[in-house]
Order: C-alpha cells, then sequence, then structure tokens
C-alpha cells in the first residue's frame, strides 16, 4: 500500500456523494396513476351532471310539448291555424288633456301568447320533423303526466293525507298537553312538560295513531264511520301517558327535596 492510498477506516476517509438514480416507467407511472384517477372522477362527474340537465331539459320540453297539444293529430295534421292572417287585437284609448282637453286614440300592439307562439313554430316544422321530434316529445310528456297523475292518487295524496293528519294530532295534543300540564303541575315549568323524551313519545304517539287509522279499513271495512272515535280515544290514551310522566317527575322532584332536608 503506497502513502498516496487512504484506508477505508480512517476517519478523514474520502466517500463519495450518492448517485441519484433516474426514475424508472413504473415508478413514473405510479406518481402519475392518483392525478388520473382525480381526472377520470371529474370527467365522470361532468358526464352525469350533463346527462341529467339533458334528461331534465327533455323532459321539460315533452311536457310542454303534451300541454301545447291535447292529442298528436293536432300537432301532425296540415293545420288551418298557419295559414290563418294573424289576428292584430286594437285598443282604442281615450285620454283628456288638461290643456286642450283633446282627445287621442292609440293603437295597441298585436298580443299573443306564448303558447300560441310555440305552437305557430312548431306548426312550421316540415312534417317529417315533427313526426321525428315533435310525436316523441308528445308521447314523452303524456308518459310522463300520467305516470304523475297515477302516482299522486295512487301514494302521494294518501301520503300526504296521513301527514298532514299526524301534524294536526301532533299539534293538538301539544296544546292539550301544555295547559293540562301547567293546569295539574304548576311547579314545573314548560321546559319540563316539553322535555325531549316527551316530545319524542308524543310524535311517535301520532304516528303510530294515524297510522292505525289508515289501515284499519284494510282489515275492518266498517272502520270508517268510527275513526273519529278511534283518533280521540288514542289521543286521550297518549295524553294520559304524558300527564303520568309529569306526575312521576314531580314525585322524584319532591323526594330529591326532601331527602337535602
Amino acid at each position: 500500500m503506497t502513502g498516496q492510498e487512504r484506508k477505508p477506516n480512517d476517519a478523514g476517509a474520502w466517500e463519495p456523494a450518492p448517485v441519484k438514480e433516474p426514475e424508472t416507467e413504473p415508478e413514473k407511472e405510479a406518481e402519475k396513476a392518483p392525478d388520473r384517477e382525480k381526472q377520470k372522477d371529474r370527467s365522470k362527474a361532468i358526464r352525469r351532471k350533463a346527462l341529467g340537465a339533458a334528461a331534465a331539459v327533455t323532459t321539460g320540453t315533452a311536457v310542454l310539448v303534451n300541454g301545447l297539444f291535447g292529442n298528436p293529430d293536432d300537432m301532425l295534421k296540415a293545420n288551418d291555424e298557419l295559414n290563418k292572417p294573424q289576428v292584430a287585437y286594437y285598443v282604442e284609448e281615450d285620454t283628456e288633456e288638461e290643456e286642450t282637453g283633446g282627445e287621442e286614440e292609440e293603437d295597441g300592439e298585436e298580443t299573443l301568447t306564448p303558447g300560441l307562439r310555440i305552437k305557430r313554430w312548431i306548426w312550421s316544422w316540415p312534417l317529417a320533423l315533427r313526426v321525428l321530434i315533435g310525436l316523441p316529445l308528445w308521447a314523452m310528456g303524456w308518459g310522463v303526466c300520467q305516470a304523475a297523475q297515477l302516482l299522486w292518487k295512487t301514494i302521494l295524496n294518501p301520503v300526504l293525507q296521513v301527514l298532514l293528519s299526524i301534524l294536526t294530532v301532533f299539534a293538538v295534543l301539544a296544546g292539550v298537553t301544555a295547559l293540562a300540564g301547567r293546569a295539574l303541575f304548576p311547579e314545573l315549568p314548560l321546559r319540563e312538560v316539553f322535555k325531549k323524551s316527551r316530545l319524542i313519545a308524543l310524535g311517535a304517539g301520532s304516528i303510530v295513531l294515524e297510522i292505525f287509522i289508515a289501515l284499519l279499513p284494510a282489515i275492518w271495512k266498517e272502520a270508517e264511520p268510527y275513526a273519529g272515535l278511534i283518533r280521540f280515544g288514542g289521543g286521550a290514551l297518549i295524553l294520559a301517558g304524558l300527564l303520568l310522566s309529569m306526575l312521576v317527575t314531580k314525585e322524584r322532584r319532591k323526594r330529591y327535596v326532601l331527602g337535602l332536608e
């Protein structure tokens, strides 16, 4: 070993700086993968929004076309209304001038409803265009309207009636509970009368009572004349339960005060 050579174990031994190896293609692809996933998610969200907006616009246009034309014949036939001259309505107004006292006549502009303007515009289409575009839109609008009517008659209307009954019973029982609770237990504050557990019990009782009354005719066909009596009896039971819970609360408070003394 010569004097110029250095031992590897010496403290002052020179070590070359580590050389950073160039990134390989798989590592670059792994770094770009999250960005690609984000771009894919954004593009999917944009496509979903675009499809939803297109569906909403198409459905609204179909319902409008169905409302303008009572049946497809009104749209497809060679309508004479399009060939008729447009009727202009003129309104004459008499105005008195303070200085001259003369009269002036003013002619009003032609007035056409927006619906009639749209119908005239659709009638101006060629027959093939009305068949290919107008007729499917009318059929789609008719289906949407029929489905909405069926949904309202079979589901929404009965459900809304039950919801309205539940809200009415809840409001009436809440008012009666407040009056009875303050009259029988004046030492209980109003927030104690309507504490969370009692409000939950009152709401649950109202829901169960009205659902039971709504489903009872399916079991007992002659139950409809007795719906009011059943509602009154059920409300009385709910009120009795709430007042009983207030009595228990009063007794607990009394025992607590006696225990402190």
